[in-house]
């Protein structure tokens, strides 16, 4: 609906927007201040969100996300300010409004302390007798105001939707520095940490890996690996792509730490960590870890940091909950057997990785591209 205004409304140290349909009927508002939204009827759901949208172009960080559907009810009936009363000026007191009924009869009040004047003295009976239900506005009483697309509230009130409006509070995110290419986390490769530590990157790292190359078959680091297990974890990341999942990979944090590839996607968000263990047989089991024939050994899967420290550098730009779940990817593995893992924790080979691709129901694609936004610029983690 394109003919929709939204107009600006301060009072009463309030800050809203309305959106009124074309007649001046108004459907819904945004409270600036609380970070609230009410919809006075589901059938303008969409409509308040879209007009709204084209008003303020930071409304994904006011509303974050559609408003929900509303009980269905009967359509909001404007409401009209209460009248106001009668100021005496030197003059009787008029007769008001007939309260319901228009055959209702309203007696003329005797005034105590000052003669009727003399236009009240000359009026017929039969004219004071019966009133018409709306009094026009005479000399020394305020002018009523009209009624608008919704009344002033009242200060120690506030807003009262109609029934049937359900209020959405969403939280006030901070506000996140602009994208620069300095600062843009896209762009990263997998394993940047490990690049840096082997020299692969800089000025000469084409002829670095071209001699690295030559004599692969007597490098025994370990790091070249699992450098290679991050790349190619990242590859098999950047397949689900085409479903709909956006991917980032080595997120630097403060400490000098890395998230090594964080997956965001209408299933939600995945701080995705990547293990290198070659010709290994690994078994997972409640809280240890099996190598080949080795005794178990403890193993901690839902302390690691990743998730935690995701979710709330994310949850702080956002205006909507942003849950993280951990995903550990074991590469070079023969053999992997995962018989228990704590809640929110998923165990991968790295061609499993794909198993990820058709959840959904967790993220709209409104939220995926506000998380995406927030989780490449490298500002929003620096306190995380």
């Amino acid at each position: 609906m394109q003919d929709l205004k939204v107009t600006s409304w301060q009072l009463f140290g309030h800050d809203r927007l309305y959106v009124n349909l074309p007649d001046g009927t108004a459907i819904g508002w945004a409270d600036r201040g609380s970070g609230t939204i009410t919809v006075l009827h589901p059938r303008y759901r969409d409509a308040v969100t879209d007009a709204l949208a084209r008003q303020v172009p930071d409304l994904p960080a006011l509303v974050g996300e559609e408003a929900p559907a509303v009980p269905p009810g009967p359509p909001p009936v404007p409401r009209i300010p209460p009248m106001r009363g009668l100021r005496r000026r030197g003059a009787a007191k008029e007769p008001g409004p007939l309260p319901d009924a228009p055959d209702a009869q309203v007696p003329v009040p005797e005034p105590a302390e000052a003669p009727q004047p003399a236009a009240a003295r000359r009026a017929a009976p039969e004219q004071t007798a019966a009133l018409p239900a709306v009094s026009e506005p005479v000399a020394g009483r305020e002018a009523e105001p009209e009624p608008g697309p919704e009344p002033e509230p009242a200060p120690e009130s506030g807003p009262r939707p109609e029934p049937g409006a359900a209020p959405v509070t969403m939280r006030r995110p901070a506000v996140l520095p602009a994208l620069t290419p300095a600062n843009d986390l896209s762009q990263r490769r997998p394993g940047n940490q490990l690049r840096e530590q082997l020299g692969e990157t800089g000025a000469g790292a084409f002829v670095r890996v071209a001699t690295g190359a030559l004599r692969r078959h007597k490098d025994t680091d370990p790091r070249r690996g699992a450098l290679a297990g991050e790349r190619r974890v990242g590859a098999e990341l950047k397949r689900l792509t085409r479903h709909g999942w956006r991917v980032l990979h080595s997120v630097p944090l403060p400490d000098g730490t890395e998230i090594g590839h964080l997956l965001i996607g209408p299933g939600g968000v995945f701080a995705v960590s990547t293990e290198h263990r070659p010709g290994a047989s690994v078994r997972i089991e409640d809280g240890t870890l099996r190598v080949d024939d080795e005794a178990p050994q403890p193993y901690e899967l839902d302390g690691r940091p990743g998730a935690r420290r995701a979710r709330e550098a994310l949850e702080a730009y956002c205006a909507f909950d942003v849950p993280v779940q951990t995903v550990l990817v074991l590469t070079g593995v023969t053999a992997l057997e995962v018989v228990a893992v704590p809640a929110g924790v998923s165990v991968y080979r790295e061609r499993e990785v794909s198993a990820l691709a058709p959840l959904a129901g967790v993220l709209t694609a409104t939220q995926v591209e506000r998380v995406y936004d927030v989780a490449r610029n490298a500002e929003a983690w620096l306190e995380a």
